[in-house]
């Protein structure tokens, strides 16, 4: 009997002693799985001036005007206001660059109508409902206006699409 005590408290001795404690013995370690790789595939852009391009230019105006006018409606945060308008900008820009000069006089007007409503925006970024419901119908007749007059078949006639535009 002896005996049997002595090796029985001597495995537990050796269960028990050790590097780690007992919980860290038997507690399953995590298997974590290996991540995959990654891999980008780099793509040449031409610089072509297309009809394709003009009019996904024309659509991501019209985009980022509804987005500028829902954030003004909600009240959301003053740098998502001021992306919209910024991308607006850029793309009536790169718009810009698809038209010969008489195209080029037809939209500026509308071009600067819009870097008003952003010194606006910047100016007072806490505006009072009314002064945002004005900007809202502003940014709405812009739009109607920009859609009318700038969609490809109407703006046909000053689009250069030879490549002169393009830096």
């Amino acid at each position: 009997m002896k005996r049997i005590f002595i090796s029985l408290l001597l495995v537990m001795a050796i269960f028990c002693c050790g590097c780690h404690s007992l919980r860290k013995k038997f507690v399953r370690k995590k298997k974590y799985q290996k991540e995959a790789p990654v891999y980008v595939d780099f793509k040449e852009y031409s610089n072509e001036l297309t009809p394709q391009a003009y009019r996904d230019y024309h659509l991501f105006v019209r985009g980022w005007i509804d987005e500028l006018m829902q954030a003004l409606r909600r009240g959301m945060s003053f740098k998502r206001q001021r992306r919209a308008i910024d991308e607006v900008i850029m793309n009536i820009e790169q718009m810009m660059a698809f038209y010969n000069q008489e195209g080029k006089d037809k939209i500026y007007p509308l071009y600067e109508d819009f870097l008003s409503v952003k010194e606006d925006v910047e100016k007072s970024p806490n505006m009072s409902d009314i002064k945002k419901s004005a900007l809202i119908r502003r940014l709405a007749h812009f739009k109607r206006k920009f859609e009318s007059e700038f969609n490809y078949g109407d703006a046909q006639d000053w689009i250069d699409l030879s490549g002169a535009g393009l830096d």
